[in-house]
């Protein structure tokens, strides 16, 4: 799959166009649907598609690709395949309240220190943003790590992009 990748690898985004109408195209999101029965999860909402790990494969760490079938507006006997390929809303939650939360107490804590520093007295808070730091490299690893954990996931439902549009 022809990828457009953002500053960001965390959600890659793809973008392409096919020589084919949008029914033409939902048709062969069918198809493939009926041809990967049991390993790839197909929902279909208006010009929404999304793709997911069955629920017997799907861990904590698994991927969803999200995509987007419309008239190009260039040319109404193409269409174009426009998705984001990522982690599943609950893990984007927890990385963010990670983050937020990580984030306020260092700096709350820092700033509390340096306050009582500059007040002449010294208060081990100081280290709070430091500390926040290296928890956010932390949870930033953590992150990585999972996304290797979905790599394999990742690859089924791209396959399942390739098959559907791309394939000769």
């Amino acid at each position: 799959m022809k990828e457009k990748h953002t500053i960001s690898d965390i959600r890659p985004r793809f973008d392409f166009t096919i020589n084919i109408t949008e029914e033409e195209a939902f048709r062969k999101v069918e198809d493939q649907k009926k041809k990967n029965e049991g390993k790839v999860m197909v929902r279909i909402e208006g010009d929404q598609v999304k793709l997911d790990v069955p629920l017997k494969d799907r861990h904590y760490w698994s991927p969803q690709i999200s995509f987007r079938i419309e008239k190009d507006e260039d040319d109404a006997s193409k269409t174009r395949v426009k998705g984001v390929i990522g982690p599943r809303p609950a893990v984007w939650t927890m990385f963010t309240l990670i983050y937020l939360a990580i984030g306020t107490l260092g700096l709350s804590l820092s700033f509390y220190g340096i306050s009582k520093w500059m007040l002449g007295n010294f208060s081990h808070l100081v280290w709070g943003l430091p500390i926040a730091a290296v928890l956010m490299a932390t949870a930033y690893k953590a992150g990585k790590i999972g996304e290797k954990l979905g790599h394999d996931q990742v690859e089924i439902l791209k396959g399942f992009i390739d098959q559907s549009f791309l394939a000769t």
